[in-house]
């Protein structure tokens, strides 16, 4: 009884405080007079608080002081509202005119990323032609400021808004261009390098689409089979060492709607049980959100579930092989619905030792069975 009461007083105190908190953040935004300083602090606001809390108020306030954009601000103005994801008419619409007003004061890369913010949320200003066609002629007459990955990057913005100067695709797309660009990858971080790969794809998709008149080929599927294919890969080698495809599913959605990668089943004596059968009843996750133990549905006595997931570099700390907090939650919440993990993280799959397919299947078939 003790320990209830001193939760409920700590909960209390928690209401008022953030109730307090609210009561501030709310007298603040509605007396901000200055656009600089609410940039300023909105820099350090973050999360579900600002979100469900602030964002309406947050951009009641902008609107107020809309006229204070400015050529020095709009840059810090446009991230602000790529964070907010808010798509406002008036606050874009002013950034669009002081943009165009003010171009020549406007660094060539300070325009991609206002770009960007039109390109994302997906809005054409009053007179887009004016607008995107004075950006464009000053990021052409500028690419020099750009460095190889960054116009690839560029490239992509504008073709999701729908423009292709000739200049900058001809540019990107020739053999001196992309074998540079293949050597600055090498030294940029991996989920840089992810990022340039992707947009260079889809430019090339986007391009070959919309402008078939540049002639530029698609030459991006080798890396999509590449970048799809490792599921399908590892299916086939899960039919394989099961028996055959039936006895495994792929990106099964489970229980309290995790995704696994590969769900398979094991009975008592380590055989594999087809999802064919009738007695097996899987794939409905309907009903069953208000159980908080299902090891044993619908599964013969001794069977057990294994849901198979690769881990990627982004479910790593960088400077270790330490599993993050999130794919660790999920393992064990996966145990508690009564799967048996098995992570396959991408140091050891990509690794030399796995180099060939016989090596991958013996990694496989020793993760399923070995014993718990």
């Amino acid at each position: 009884a003790e320990v209830s009461t001193i939760c409920g007083q700590q909960l209390r105190r928690g209401a008022r405080l953030l109730q307090e908190l609210n009561r501030c953040a709310f007298a603040r935004l509605r007396g901000a007079g200055s656009l600089h300083l609410l940039l300023e602090e909105l820099a350090y606001v973050n999360g579900d608080w600002f979100e469900e809390v602030l964002c309406g108020e947050t951009m009641a306030a902008c609107q107020r002081l809309v006229d204070q954009v400015t050529f020095a601000n709009v840059l810090q103005f446009s991230f602000f509202l790529m964070k907010a994801n808010h798509r406002s008419v008036s606050l874009l619409d002013r950034i669009a005119s002081v943009t165009l007003q003010n171009i020549d004061k406007i660094h060539p890369l300070e325009i991609y990323f206002i770009l960007q913010l039109f390109s994302i949320l997906n809005y054409d200003p009053p007179a887009p032609e004016e607008f995107f066609e004075n950006c464009i002629q000053h990021l052409i007459s500028n690419l020099s400021c750009f460095e190889t990955h960054h116009l690839v990057l560029l490239g992509h913005v504008l073709a999701v808004a729908g423009y292709f100067p000739p200049v900058l695709i001809k540019m990107i797309f020739n053999v001196p261009f992309l074998s540079k660009l293949d050597a600055e990858l090498e030294v940029l971080p991996d989920t840089s390098k992810q990022k340039v790969r992707l947009c260079l794809m889809k430019l090339n998709r986007a391009v070959c689409l919309e402008c078939p008149e540049f002639h530029i080929p698609w030459f991006h599927e080798r890396y999509c089979q590449h970048v799809f294919s490792l599921r399908r890969h590892v299916h086939k080698m899960l039919a394989e060492i099961l028996g055959g495809s039936h006895y495994t599913k792929i990106s099964v959605l489970t229980p309290y709607c995790y995704e696994i990668d590969f769900e398979c089943i094991l009975d008592e004596n380590k055989k594999p049980l087809s999802y064919m059968a009738q007695n097996i009843l899987l794939g409905d996750t309907e009903g069953m959100h208000s159980k908080h133990d299902i090891k044993d549905m619908a599964l013969p006595p001794g069977a057990q579930r294994i849901a198979l997931e690769f881990l990627d570099a982004k479910d790593f700390s960088k400077d270790s092989h330490h599993l993050k907090g999130e794919s660790a939650v999920k393992k064990r919440h996966l145990e508690m619905l009564g799967y048996r993990v098995v992570q396959i993280p991408h140091f050891e799959w990509n690794s030399m030792v796995l180099s060939t397919k016989e090596a991958q299947l013996e990694y496989l078939k020793k993760q399923l069975y070995e014993t718990q």
